[in-house]
């Protein structure tokens, strides 16, 4: 997932107002919104797994 800024010109425009938006591969996700870059990337860390938090070993 990445933010990124959509407005009416932009290709693919925004789906509601003018701001920061999250790119989940080609898809635009529900969130947003946001004003800023810095508050759409800290939406992206709250929704991915914290990698110091243990669980399974992906080996």
């Amino acid at each position: 997932m990445i933010p990124i800024f959509l407005d009416k010109d932009t290709n693919p425009p925004a789906p509601h107002e003018d701001g920061w938006y999250i790119f989940d591969g080609s898809n635009i996700r529900d969130a947003g919104p946001f004003t800023s870059e810095e508050q759409a990337s800290l939406w992206i860390d709250d929704q991915e797994p914290d990698p110091d938090a243990g669980g399974p070993s992906p080996f």
